[in-house]
């Protein structure tokens, strides 16, 4: 992907008028060749376009099978990743909800996406379909996605969620103007006066003075996904994105959780997809990666996982495979208090979002080149 991808999909067309039907109300799989309201990259609309074809032949659509060049055991979920989902089903309550926590009700959506299922088809569709409705009642009149004590990380997270939901569905929706107000608050969280060290980051609260690492990289991912379904995202929000990321890097390699901190092994990987997603293709390598792995001893240990996988640097599978639970679930890290409290639904959601990273499923997080 070359430097003018990035200039040419910065002023996108602006935002289509949303129907007042409900979401994905009798909604099918958008096929490819069906016009968008607005203009979508096309490597976007390439990913998209594989996202449904994989789908089709999950669920033995005949079509699937011809059009796809590829092995159907390709996109045959692993075992593990199976019943990682069965398992995170089985826990949905009937409102569509899984907790009372904004990411702990997006991640597990975004688990469903990351293996190929689709809104509105067969197999987890109906999950999807109760997860995202759920989330859509939880929006507050300021755009926030927050209940739970989620915070900015909890919003991040939930408008990827929808973002990626938009671009795989066959009309437009009530997800677009819900979308609209919580993109419209990162970047107002965004321009709050933080000082030189903490511009452009993103930290807990709209109103926060300070940044950090964690919360930024949920944002950039948020802005980018927004930007693939043809929503206006000022460039200068992604540099701004970018520069705060870098300051965050130690002089020996390696990315910490604020400027002037420690690095590790996860924080690196997540500088890394982020940067990415800020169109910074040209970097090298953080030096940091041949020489550490993540280890289940790590402090943050799926976030590191699942950033790492995403970098395909520093993962292995067999770390996750082998830590499964009986149930499909995944424990509670050792040394992670943070991890440990939000419980098995962040692990295993993490767990799912690691192992299919190899797949490509969420588009947003394969601006790799």
């Amino acid at each position: 992907m070359n430097a003018n991808w990035f200039k040419r999909n910065n002023a996108v067309a602006p935002v289509g008028r949303a129907v007042s039907s409900p979401p994905f109300a009798n909604c099918t799989p958008r096929r490819g060749g069906t016009p968008r309201p607005t203009k979508i990259p096309r490597r976007t609309r390439c990913f998209a376009a594989q996202h449904r074809l994989r789908a089709s032949l999950r669920n033995g659509a005949l079509i699937g099978a011809l059009l796809l060049p590829f092995s159907p055991a390709t996109f045959a979920a692993s075992n593990e990743v199976a019943r990682g989902l069965a398992w995170l089903a089985s826990q949905q309550h009937v409102d569509g909800s899984w907790s009372t926590n904004a990411v702990l009700n997006a991640l597990p959506v975004l688990a469903f996406l990351s293996d190929g299922n689709l809104p509105a088809t067969a197999g987890y569709g109906t999950v999807i379909d109760r997860g995202v409705r759920y989330l859509l009642t939880q929006q507050t009149a300021d755009g926030a996605f927050t209940n739970g004590g989620a915070r900015m990380y909890g919003h991040g997270v939930t408008t990827l969620v929808l973002a990626e939901i938009l671009g795989m569905v066959q009309r437009e929706t009530g997800v677009r103007p819900r979308l609209t107000k919580a993109v419209e608050l990162i970047l107002k969280a965004q321009a709050v006066p933080k000082g030189d060290l903490h511009a452009g980051g993103w930290r807990h609260f709209l109103n926060s003075t300070d940044s950090d690492l964690a919360v930024t990289v949920w944002q950039v991912a948020a802005l980018r996904a927004a930007l693939n379904t043809g929503l206006h995202i000022p460039r200068e929000a992604f540099e701004r994105a970018a520069h705060y990321i870098q300051r965050c890097e130690h002089p020996r390699g390696g990315f910490a959780y604020q400027p002037g901190g420690f690095p590790s092994t996860g924080r690196t990987a997540a500088a890394t997809v982020a940067l990415r997603m800020c169109g910074k293709f040209n970097l090298q390598p953080s030096p940091w990666f041949p020489a550490q792995s993540i280890t289940w001893d790590d402090e943050y240990f799926y976030h590191g996982t699942f950033f790492s996988a995403q970098t395909d640097a520093g993962f292995d599978a067999a770390l996750l495979t082998k830590m499964q639970n009986a149930d499909g679930s995944w424990p509670l890290p050792p040394h992670s208090l943070d991890e440990a409290e939000a419980g098995p639904l962040f692990t295993t959601s993490l767990a799912i979002l690691a192992l299919t990273a190899k797949d490509h499923y969420l588009p947003v997080f394969s601006v790799n080149d």
